[in-house]
């Protein structure tokens, strides 16, 4: 693999875009599935503002730790079928 010293190849980027477009995905179908789930239907809209805040920033904080590991591993897979 050659590094070019005047810029950002594009195999770089297509395979960050990649990434970024599947992790995207990935925090869509997580939301969606939660939504539908019965759990959050009957009982979450029945708790206090404050609790339901706290538990929705904490989903929100995992699957973004998630999304993160996700997105970079998916990145160097994408460049290593890119590059080859």
């Amino acid at each position: 693999m050659i590094i070019a010293l005047h810029g950002i190849p594009a195999e770089m980027i297509f395979s960050l875009f990649g990434a970024f477009i599947v992790v995207i995905i990935y925090l869509i179908w997580v939301h969606y599935s939660v939504y539908k789930t019965k759990y959050y239907n009957d009982e979450f809209k029945y708790f206090a503002v404050q609790k339901r805040l706290i538990i929705y920033l904490g989903f929100l904080l995992a699957n973004l730790g998630v999304a993160f590991l996700l997105f970079w591993l998916l990145t160097f897979i994408f460049a290593t079928t890119i590059f080859r």
